[in-house]
């Protein structure tokens, strides 16, 4: 994977407010195919490998911020993200097992040893996430609750809403982009 920005670059822009959009956009450009290749492989489509990814980079984005990731010389960060896309995937496949019977075959196999994101940040538990969160509205808030907290799949929240499987999932983003939009915000003041 040829990366026009060295991983140390991207790191200084995931910490930067004025350089995060690049940061950002270099990621999607570079590591998302990726990601997209090995989540269809898993049984995903376009859709989950969306989600999945916009979830990893905010996870990276986040253990960035609060200095829980190190630059090592012998791991890239393209496949850092890619682990923890791999694992969220991974995570919801094992929820969704509960509902749907499903072969061991179908699931991706976890690498056996101590989880490299035993130290991911976990969001209820940040303060400072609370905070950001708590100023999206009251119905984006519900939204991204329902979707990353309770799990619950995006025609459930669609019938709870009222509204289109399709109309959910974009609100859903919509509602994303407003959260980050409020996390860059509040790296710009600081």
């Amino acid at each position: 994977m040829s990366l026009g920005l060295s991983d140390r670059a991207i790191v200084e822009g995931l910490q930067s407010a004025a350089q995060t959009k690049v940061a950002f956009e270099h990621l999607y450009k570079q590591v998302y195919p990726a990601v997209r290749q090995q989540i269809r492989a898993f049984g995903g489509n376009e859709d989950d490998a969306r989600d999945v990814f916009q979830e990893g980079v905010l996870a990276l984005w986040k253990n960035v911020q609060a200095g829980k990731f190190e630059l090592r010389a012998d791991a890239k960060l393209s496949t850092y993200l890619v682990e923890i896309c791999k694992r969220r995937w991974i995570d919801q496949k094992k929820k969704a097992s509960s509902r749907y019977e499903q072969t061991p075959e179908q699931l991706p196999d976890q690498a056996d040893g101590p989880n490299p994101l035993e130290n991911w940040i976990d969001r209820e538990e940040q303060d400072a996430f609370r905070e950001k969160f708590r100023q999206l509205g009251e119905r984006c808030r519900d939204m991204l609750t329902r979707f990353y907290y309770e799990k619950q799949p995006l025609r459930e929240i669609a019938a709870a809403f009222g509204i289109g499987d399709s109309t959910a999932k974009n609100e859903k983003y919509r509602c994303m982009q407003r959260l980050k939009q409020i996390f860059n915000t509040a790296n710009q003041r600081s």
